[in-house]
């Protein structure tokens, strides 16, 4: 049970990689982009969704089984928190692309994969400094 928060960032890490690198690309690449559109609208939001529930209890197994870890501890919060975050935010940027407000869903998009990539680096830094 002490170790089960490095499992959970490991899968964190895992569902990242896998999204960002084959699932939406493939999506983008092989569907029309009504069909692609209809997918990712649907996807992302779970995504972000699984991504602060498996942060929240990676923070509820590190406050119960590990106290001493303070790092890991809020690591795992700013980790769920970010994707929480993210969670809130598709609805506006779908709501940004369908009134063609092209410059707002670019910023929230790219706002979205910046703190994808920080709750990435996150639960690397939560495996590497875990001792």
């Amino acid at each position: 049970m002490k170790n089960l928060p490095l499992i959970f960032s490991a899968i964190i890490i895992g569902l990242i990689c896998y999204q960002s690198i084959f699932i939406a690309p493939l999506i983008n690449e092989l569907l029309s982009s009504n069909d692609a559109s209809i997918i990712l609208r649907s996807l992302w939001p779970k995504f972000f969704l699984m991504i602060f529930i498996i942060s929240l209890i990676t923070f509820l197994t590190i406050v119960i089984f590990n106290k001493q870890k303070n790092i890991a501890k809020y690591l795992s919060l700013v980790s769920g928190l970010l994707m929480f975050s993210c969670y809130f935010l598709v609805p506006i940027i779908n709501n940004a692309k369908d009134i063609a407000n092209e410059n707002l869903w670019l910023i929230l998009h790219l706002i979205t994969i910046i703190i994808t990539f920080i709750t990435l680096i996150i639960n690397i830094a939560l495996i590497k400094f875990w001792k």
